[in-house]
This record gives structure tokens, C-alpha cells and sequence, in this order.
């Protein structure tokens, strides 16, 4: 498996577990996760663009 590949499948089973924990504490906000690293926003183009400005090489997970 390719590192980022590895890097987004780690991410995916985080958020998988985090899921119900993350709805409470970001109910009605967007979240991009990037290396367990959460970044919110009130849109999803604000959380992408909050995720991107950490992590420009990485591509987040997008949530809401």
C-alpha cells in the first residue's frame, strides 16, 4: 500500500471509530480530517481550505 493510501485508510478508521464523539462536539459544522487532525468549518469549503493550509499535500477526509 502506497503511503497515502495508508495514510487516508488510517484516517477513514479513525473517523469510523471518533464518529459519534466528532457529531457531538461538531454538530452542524464540516470537518476535514487529515493525519487524526481535525479542521472545522461552517462550510465544507471552509474545512477543506482549514485542513489545506496544514497539511497542503494531503488530501482530507470530508465529514459532516
Amino acid at each position: 500500500m502506497a503511503p497515502e493510501e495508508k495514510r487516508i485508510h488510517q484516517d477513514f478508521t479513525w473517523l469510523n471509530k471518533n464518529m459519534q464523539k466528532l457529531q457531538g462536539k461538531y454538530a452542524g459544522k464540516f470537518i476535514a480530517v487529515v493525519n487524526r487532525h481535525v479542521s472545522m468549518g461552517n462550510t465544507a469549503i471552509e474545512a477543506y481550505q482549514k485542513s489545506k493550509e496544514s497539511y497542503p499535500a494531503q488530501e482530507p477526509l470530508m465529514d459532516i
